[in-house]
């Protein structure tokens, strides 16, 4: 064993549990903890966050999108042909999960005498439900099968309230157009997934009915969607879709164009971008705070065993020797810090996950909770970059056994 780790081993525990110090290094020992379970719960709130929303986003839009190039940024769209020569082979793609159709209309829901603006999004048998099934409050979906008519509705908790509706119950759709057009529904289920701005507006049913109203034909859609395996790929398969069917002019003479989630939902993705800079704020913030405490915890433990210093300079010890001993005691202070503080991080993580302990606005945060996600690499990202960075920072304090004279510090107490 190299003489500064054995010497940093011997007087560690006594610095930690006798002197001067004792207190001083507790007190950094708790300030570590703290930097390193705020690190770590910000990073996983921030993350999760990220995801939850991302995840709602997409599955109510879907990760890529073909449609009419014609079509604008509102909801009346103008129809392509679902007759594509990459429906639904696209799907054996690496990458891409599932391709379905839809067709999007506004109207107007009327029960009783209450009425609500919303948009109607037609689906056909392909669709998946997924998404809306793992956030059902009851019912279910509408069952949509080919050549078979259904008149089921899928509404949010939201519109259910504001309308006064019950599952069962019957709802009326009123097109504004020339001439104006109203069908009949039923409430087959309601769901809710918190993110208001989507439950407010969003109900879904056969798209058979809904292109009737358009006055188009059955292979006439408002566009597809392009669900992908992994999100961070998202740049990539979007100019996958592109290669297939980006800026191609259809045998009905439609040209299609190819957006993805992002782009239709910048100011939202803008606002997420803006939120994960607060972590690196608090990253650097903690760090700091950990490097005040302990260096002020190894400045006190290098002025006790200041005559242990002069001593080991009398038998011809290098300042550097004698600097790695302070440096690997205090990594060793920092470390008992790094454990506490994740074992702090650990259970407020799970608990936040698994009971939802603080609940949030959804009008404001999308979430009603805080969504908090438990992931093994935030933590070992974290302590690793506590205890490298920490020890490299650490180096600047110990500068001061330089400038320490053995016959002044000798008989220093």
């Amino acid at each position: 064993m190299k003489l500064e780790w054995f010497i940093a081993r011997r007087i560690s525990g006594k610095t930690y549990n006798k002197g001067v110090s004792s207190t001083v290094v507790k007190i950094a020992v708790a300030a570590v903890a703290l930097s390193v379970a705020v690190m770590i719960v910000s990073m996983s709130v921030i993350i999760g966050f990220k995801n939850e929303i991302m995840d709602k986003v997409v599955g109510f839009g879907s990760c890529v999108n073909i449609v009419n190039r014609e079509t604008g940024g509102n909801y009346e769209t103008m129809p392509i042909s679902s007759e594509q020569d990459f429906f639904p082979s696209i799907e054996n793609e690496q990458g891409i999960n599932h391709i379905q159709r839809y067709v999007m209309k506004p109207a107007i829901l009327k029960s009783g005498a209450d009425i609500l603006g919303v948009i109607i999004k037609g689906v056909g048998g392909e669709y998946d439900f997924k998404f809306f099934e793992d956030n059902m409050v009851e019912g279910c979906a509408p069952k949509i099968i080919a050549g078979q008519k259904t008149d089921s509705m899928l509404i949010s908790k939201r519109m259910a309230d504001l309308l006064n509706l019950k599952l069962g119950d019957k709802v009326v759709a009123y097109f504004v157009q020339d001439p104006p057009r109203m069908r009949k529904y039923t409430v087959s289920g309601i769901y809710q997934t918190g993110l208001e701005d989507y439950d407010k507006l969003f109900c879904f049913t056969d798209m058979t009915d809904i292109q009737k109203i358009n006055g188009w034909n059955d292979n006439q859609i408002s566009g597809f969607e392009v669900m992908i395996d992994d999100f961070s790929k998202l740049e990539d398969m979007s100019s996958l879709v592109r290669e297939y069917a980006g800026y191609q002019i259809s045998e009905d003479g439609a040209m299609l164009r190819v957006t993805n989630v992002k782009d239709n939902n910048r100011q939202l993705f803008d606002w997420i971008t803006l939120t994960e800079m607060n972590v690196y704020v608090i990253l650097a913030i903690m760090f700091f705070v950990a490097f005040v405490n302990m260096s002020t915890a190894m400045l006190i433990i290098i002025f006790e065993r200041a005559a242990m210093i002069g001593i080991m300079k009398a038998v011809g010890s290098c300042n550097w020797l004698i600097r790695k001993i302070f440096i690997i005691q205090s990594a060793h202070i920092t470390s008992r810090g790094v454990v506490i503080g994740n074992i702090v991080a650990a259970v407020l993580i799970l608990l936040e996950q698994y009971f939802h302990l603080v609940g949030l606005d959804p009008a404001s945060y999308y979430v009603d909770h805080v969504p908090a996600e438990f992931q093994l690499w935030y933590f070992v990202a974290i302590d690793l970059g506590t205890l490298l960075v920490m020890s490299i920072m650490l180096v600047l304090p110990s500068m001061a056994i330089s400038k320490m004279e053995p016959a002044k510090v000798v008989n220093f107490r």
